[in-house]
């Protein structure tokens, strides 16, 4: 190998995607393939290239209107799951779901993604609320649960087969979703209407509901939800769904308030 080939140009491709990645955070709903060519100072079709890349692993998505992209949900896999950032997160969050179990009057939770499974960081319980949830410290089941529902499928098609291929879809109750196919297409709706729920997926008699934390489509960092019971959730769903994603606003508007 030459010198020039060990040079700058080798890289040029690498530091086009990681400036794209950074055009696109910063107002990639704004940008054409060819405006973010011209700002790489590339040809379009090697844009092109590089955008397929990116969002064949996850990285970017293409809007659906406007011709713009966004960053996609791989990158909320970067961050990671570190003791200190789940620790972090549980604390710009506590607030918010111990004000969503004060005004549910039911238990709450914050959840993050650990190894692959939802991780629960924090549970606030009222004192007249129903005793059904997990505890704090429970690590697993995230297809069977609102709140790993809601951290799985905002992982994206990668991460999601991912998760199938490492985690056993195990049958909880005879509600649990265990085809695979069937799990896609659930997960698909819950990114879709942004939030999830279970109805005795894990346990019988405890249903949940879920909505992502985070920084925007493709950074979410957690969850919020809040616990009930079979008897009472179809009369508290439309009011538990409205509580839990307004906290969820609020838990992700702290992220960007207290962000250095």
């Amino acid at each position: 190998m030459s010198e020039s080939d060990a040079g700058p140009n080798k890289f040029k491709s690498v530091r086009r995607i990681f400036r794209i990645m950074e055009l696109v955070s910063q107002r990639g709903e704004y940008l054409t393939a060819k405006q973010l060519a011209s700002e790489i100072d590339t040809s379009l079709s090697s844009c092109y290239y590089l955008l397929n890349i990116l969002a064949d692993e996850g990285y970017i998505e293409k809007l659906a209107q406007g011709g713009g992209y966004r960053v996609g949900p791989a990158v909320s896999l970067i961050h990671g799951c570190s003791t200190d950032s789940r620790s972090d997160f549980g604390q710009k969050v506590a607030p918010v779901v111990d004000e969503l179990a004060q005004r549910s009057n039911r238990y709450a939770y914050a959840a993050v993604l650990s190894d692959g499974e939802a991780a629960v960081i924090r549970v606030t319980s009222p004192p007249d609320s129903p005793p059904v949830g997990v505890v704090e410290g429970f690590h697993g089941a995230s297809h069977a649960l609102a709140l790993g529902k809601v951290l799985v499928a905002n992982m994206g098609p990668k991460g999601l087969r991912h998760y199938m291929e490492n985690h056993r879809l195990e049958a909880f109750t005879p509600r649990t979703i265990v085809r695979p196919d069937l799990l896609r297409t659930h997960l698909h709706k819950v990114r879709t209407v942004g939030f999830a729920t279970d109805f005795e997926e894990f346990a019988e008699n405890l249903c949940c509901l879920a909505a992502p934390v985070g920084y925007g489509i493709g950074r979410v960092e957690g969850a919020i939800g809040v616990s009930t019971t079979a008897r009472l959730i179809h009369r508290e769903l439309q009011h538990l769904i409205r509580l839990v994603q307004e906290a969820a606003e609020e838990a992700s508007a702290q992220l960007v308030r207290k962000e250095p």
